[in-house]
Parts: structure tokens; C-alpha cells; sequence
């Protein structure tokens, strides 16, 4: 009864957390725009050409292709659209050219005449990721049987929690410091709930997890006002700050949630593994004094501590790579490079994290 009552309670918060960020929100109307992205299959690829531009004393070459792809979704389904693609020329990078049969993304935009203008954007990937996903969750039901299958659950829950119900209430202007708190006790009670089922074990690696990830998100807040975080940290940031001009997104906001949602799956981990292997101690031997219970706890937290610190470092390091490329080729200094607030943001996710890590 208890596990169906948390899977109940966990769908409703989803629907009715859905239905609410997304009442009245237009980014979520489902109407048809310039800009929108639709499915095509490109029909043919002919009429290759090249262009040559002088800058100053440097010559550019550019070729150009002409694609006729038919539309796939949306309210042009089934329509055919014609035009000219620029194929890019990436010097370290590789280009995979645009063939017959191939799924696309394209989109429009409007000339100043006020025609459609159509252009390719990316390729289609959502078949070979959806592929990849199915195998993964398989190979939990696979491993962990009863409680493979509730992790994919939870993860199920997990997914449509920051993406049906977290990301449109910001979008939509509520209080990011409200959404993310409670998006993270739903996220921590729910895992554990499904996954684990509702005892004292769950229980406790529930409050440790939540005291470890609020205090990372107290750091949080205190270094942004200390450091004069603005959450102007990239290109996007612009952008995001003016998704909704009646209700703008406050950007320091937003490094607080992802910060805390960043370290959230750190400390789960940490605290029901720690809760795990003091619950087996006692079952094990179940005369064992409370202090020696505690005393092993914090031997078992050790051994963690070390290796769980280096996955948000690492984590937060390799999702920054090419900026820290970029920065150290071209700045000497590296007393400017952790100056930049777009650094001093990362070092701070990788901080506050650890150290809700260890207070876990």
C-alpha cells in the first residue's frame, strides 16, 4: 500500500504540477511559428557550387548545395520545401554532408518581402538516442530485477519532474529558489520511496541528502552575493534572461538551481550508501553499540568522500573544457582566467557541491 501511495502521489504532483506551470504560459501554446524546428526527409541534393569572397587580401571559398526535403510533422506535413544549404568547412572539426534520404531538421524564417526562407538545421538523432536509452533501462531491469525496474521509475519521474513541471514554472516566472526546493524534496522522497520503499533507511539518507544539498545551496547564495555573481555567464544567459519580458528570469536564480540540482544525484548516492551499509552492519550484528554504529558510518563516509568530490569536479571540468581551452590559449594570466565569472561559476558548482558532498 505504501509504494502505491508514493507512486499515486508522485503522478499527481507531476500532472497537476504540469498543468498549473504551463496554464496561461505561452511558450507551451503549441502554436506555429517562424523559428520552430520540423522534421523533413531530404528528397534530393543537387547543384553544388562555389563562391569566392575577398576579405581584405584573403580569399574564402564557399559551397553551397541545393536540398528539396519533404516535411514530416507539423502543420506543413507532406509539403515540399527547396533551398540553397552552405556547407560549413571546419577545420578540426568533421562535417557529415547532407544526403537523399537523410532526416533533417529544418525551420523558416521570414525575407523582407515576407516569404518563407527555409534552412536545414541538424540532423534527426532522437531514433538512435531513444535506442540508446531503451538499452540502458533494459540493462537496469536486466541487473537489478524488483528494484531495477522501480529505478527506471524513478527516473521516469525524475525526467518528467525538471522538464514538465520545473523548467516551464521558471519559464513562466515563479520564485526559482521555491521551484527548485521543492522539485529537490520530491525528486530525494520519491527515489528513495520507489526505489528503496518508505522506512527508516530511506528516511534517513532522505534528510542527510537534503541537508547536504541545502547546504550547498546556502553556499550558494552567500558566494554569489560575495563574488557579485550577475548569471550573465555566457551567450545563452542573454537569451535566457529574455524569454519572458513581463516576468524576466533572475539569473543568479538559475545558477542556484543548477547548482543544487547538479549536486542532488551526488548526495543521494552518498547518503544511501552510507545508510545501506550501516542498516546491513546492524542486521549483521545487531548488538553493536550506537557510537560503534556511528564511528563506522564516518569510516564508510570517508571512503566515499573522496571519490564522490572528484565526480563533481571532473563532471563540472569536462562540461567546461572548451571554454577552459579557450581561455587558457589565449589569456597568460591564470589569476584573469578564475576571474571570469564564467569560471568563478564553475568552480563554485564544483565547490558547493563537494561540500554538500561531505556534510552529507
Amino acid at each position: 500500500m505504501t509504494y502505491i501511495a508514493v507512486m499515486l502521489v508522485s503522478a499527481l504532483f507531476i500532472y497537476f504540477g504540469n498543468l498549473l506551470a504551463t496554464r496561461d504560459n505561452a511558450f507551451f501554446a503549441g502554436n506555429t511559428k517562424a523559428g520552430d524546428f520540423y522534421k523533413a526527409k531530404i528528397i534530393s541534393v543537387s547543384g553544388e557550387k562555389s563562391t569566392k569572397q575577398t576579405f581584405g587580401e584573403q580569399v574564402v571559398e564557399t559551397k553551397s548545395v541545393s536540398i528539396t526535403a519533404r516535411l514530416l510533422d507539423g502543420v506543413f506535413k507532406g509539403d515540399e520545401v527547396t533551398f540553397e544549404y552552405i556547407i560549413p568547412d571546419y577545420a578540426g572539426g568533421k562535417v557529415y554532408p547532407y544526403r537523399a534520404g537523410d532526416k533533417i531538421f529544418v525551420f523558416f524564417e521570414f525575407d523582407q518581402s515576407g516569404n518563407e526562407v527555409w534552412q536545414a538545421a541538424d540532423f534527426v538523432r532522437d531514433g538512435y538516442i531513444t535506442a540508446m536509452v531503451i538499452g540502458f533501462l533494459l540493462l537496469l531491469v536486466l541487473f537489478g530485477r524488483a528494484k531495477g525496474l522501480n529505478t527506471v521509475i524513478s527516473l521516469i519521474f525524475t525526467t518528467a519532474a525538471v522538464f514538465f513541471v520545473m523548467i516551464p514554472a521558471i519559464i513562466k516566472g515563479w520564485n526559482i529558489y521555491a521551484i527548485t526546493f521543492a522539485i529537490t524534496a520530491y525528486i530525494v522522497f520519491m527515489t528513495l520511496g520507489v526505489v528503496i520503499g518508505v522506512n527508516s533507511k530511506s528516511l534517513s539518507a532522505g534528510v542527510g541528502c537534503l541537508c547536504g544539498v541545502g547546504i550547498a545551496g546556502i553556499i550558494t547564495v552567500v558566494m554569489q552575493n560575495l563574488m557579485k555573481l550577475s548569471g550573465l555567464i555566457n551567450e545563452e544567459s542573454y537569451f535566457v534572461m529574455f524569454i519572458n519580458p513581463q516576468r524576466p528570469i533572475y539569473l543568479p536564480a538559475v545558477i542556484f538551481a543548477a547548482i543544487v540540482i547538479g549536486a542532488l544525484g551526488a548526495t543521494m548516492d552518498v547518503s544511501m550508501s552510507i545508510a545501506s551499509s550501516l542498516e546491513e552492519i546492524a542486521l549483521h550484528k545487531p548488538d553493536i553499540a550506537y557510537g560503534e554504529l556511528i564511528k563506522s558510518g564516518l569510516n564508510i563516509g570517508r571512503d566515499i568522500m573522496g571519490t564522490m568530490a572528484n565526480t563533481l569536479i571532473l563532471a563540472y571540468v569536462g562540461s567546461s573544457l572548451n571554454v577552459v581551452l579557450l581561455m587558457l590559449a589565449y589569456n597568460r594570466s591564470i589569476s584573469t582566467i578564475i576571474n571570469r565569472e564564467m569560471i568563478a561559476v564553475e568552480i563554485l558548482q564544483a565547490v558547493a557541491g563537494s561540500v554538500g558532498i561531505l556534510l552529507t
